[in-house]
């Protein structure tokens, strides 16, 4: 969820809370940009009301989640086990050399390359599957394999400087 609706979000139910539906209205027709159809059906359901009556719907909260849910709880898990699955590697770049010549992964992992340098280096896969582009003294660039196999790799700019990275099925 971005900021802005975020920040949206709260205003709405600070705004009910505190009995000021029509800032809750407000800011709710520049929220609703980023609603889904569904998401707009139920925020009519609790926001009109026929005229000249009182809205006195009371909403009794599911005791089974749905599957599109997940509470804070349910996502910090399924992040740290991301997390656990899949790890990052840095190799330094310094001295006109990558540091790290060989480095063994496996598939999921992610590799940050990072310019110790003064001068301009990148990073190429002899095999095309990623590039670099180039970079300055501290820039990073962080690349995600996704297969296995073994993957040489050199220096755009230097060509006698190079590695591997041998990717391991999981």
């Amino acid at each position: 969820m971005n900021k802005r609706v975020k920040h949206v979000s709260m205003v709405m139910v600070m705004g009910l809370c505190l009995g000021l539906p029509q800032l809750a209205a407000a800011d709710a027709s520049t929220s609703m940009i980023h609603m889904s159809s569904h998401q707009m059906d139920a925020h009519k359901d609790h926001t009109t009301s026929k005229p000249g009556t009182t809205d006195k719907k009371t909403v009794k909260p599911s005791k089974k989640k749905s599957e599109g849910s997940k509470s804070t709880k349910d996502k910090k898990k399924a992040a740290d086990a991301k997390k656990e699955q899949s790890k990052t590697y840095v190799i330094e770049i310094s001295d006109f050399m990558f540091q790290t010549a060989e480095l063994k992964i496996k598939v999921g992992d992610r590799v940050e390359f990072v310019n110790k340098d003064q001068v301009e280096h990148s990073v190429i896969a002899e095999d095309g599957s990623f590039d670099t582009g180039s970079l300055a003294k501290g820039d990073k660039s962080v690349v995600t394999f996704k297969k296995a196999g073994n993957i040489n790799y050199y220096c755009g700019a230097h060509p006698g400087m190079k590695g591997v990275i041998k990717v391991l099925s999981k």
